[in-house]
């Protein structure tokens, strides 16, 4: 039985799509374990202005996605860091036992992208 939050979130995804020329973007996850996520980040003066995603999987998997783009948004790079599964699962109101790894996909998934903005960066600046 899904919560009310859970079924709202899946129902009214507000953050589903993709940012063309994101700034960063990260993925974890494999269409072969059934939950995939990937977030798009705009990021300017190393805030987080836009958030947007695509995810393969559950119900569980898409509300995450979407609450975790709405943690981010209006975020800095380094608080962005900050935000945990216990963040997540707080937003979703909670999650079953048997998905509670989705809150940690989920906070996995702001790590790799905020890799992916440093790793651009640097790159940018060798080229200088």
């Amino acid at each position: 039985m899904y919560s009310p939050v859970i079924i709202e979130r899946f129902q009214n995804l507000q953050n589903a799509g993709i940012i063309t020329n994101a700034d960063a973007v990260g993925q974890v996850g494999s269409i072969g374990s059934g939950d995939l996520i990937k977030i798009y980040l705009r990021i300017a003066n190393n805030n987080i202005v836009e958030a947007k995603f695509k995810s393969l999987g559950g119900v569980y998997t898409l509300a995450a996605s979407d609450v975790v783009c709405d943690l981010l948004r209006d975020c800095s790079l380094t608080d962005a860091l900050t935000i945990n599964s216990n963040d997540i699962i707080k937003m979703l109101k909670g999650l079953p036992e048997n998905k509670l790894y989705i809150a940690d996909l989920a906070q996995a998934v702001i790590a790799d992208a905020v890799e992916d903005y440093h790793k651009k960066i640097a790159k940018l600046n060798i080229k200088k």
